[in-house]
């Protein structure tokens, strides 16, 4: 075991890895078990005295419990990332920042395909405000990722060139001869 990986084991603690995975393993059983749902007889009727499949009910249930998983796992996704990664802090709090912004777009994109089968029967004509909603909600999300990127720029830049030439500290101390050679 190196050194790196030791310093990360104790810096995560058990409970909360258990308790991240566990999120994860929850949220795909239930899609799995979405899937299956879809495939036995009958999901596709109509609610009787309603507009709404059975299927489209069973799956904004589970959308709901999956974006409330998905946003509840969000931050404890991000710390994880923080602890996980070697490099500088400036580089590894945008990459947590970013894996955040990440696990709370795929809600709002779960959400959005999640919740369809139930409101395109009542927004016959205006589904286009439905896509619309869930479009400025994602947005501003997509905005926070850019923006993470975009300070994170420079300093993964000069991370790179370090790790491909050395740090330039070094090339600086090296006679011109010995760097070429």
């Amino acid at each position: 075991m190196n050194i790196r990986k030791a310093n990360l084991q104790r810096s995560v603690s058990r409970e909360s890895v258990r308790s991240v995975s566990k999120l994860l393993l929850i949220a795909a059983w239930i899609v799995f078990l979405l899937y299956l749902l879809t495939l036995l007889p009958g999901v596709e009727r109509v609610i009787p005295q309603t507009p709404i499949t059975f299927a489209a009910l069973v799956g904004a249930i589970a959308t709901s419990v999956l974006v409330g998983l998905l946003v509840y796992a969000a931050p404890k996704l991000a710390t994880l990332a923080r602890m996980g990664l070697d490099g500088p802090r400036e580089i590894v709090e945008n990459v947590s920042s970013v894996v955040y912004w990440l696990v709370l777009l795929a809600a709002v994109l779960v959400a959005h395909r999640g919740f369809v089968g139930i409101a395109s029967p009542f927004l016959d004509g205006y589904l286009w405000l439905y896509d619309v909603a869930f479009l400025l909600m994602a947005l501003p999300i997509v905005v926070f990722i850019g923006a993470r990127l975009y300070v994170s720029l420079d300093p993964s830049s000069e991370l790179v060139a370090d790790k491909v030439v050395g740090d330039a500290t070094d090339a600086v101390d090296e006679p011109a001869d010995e760097r070429t050679g």
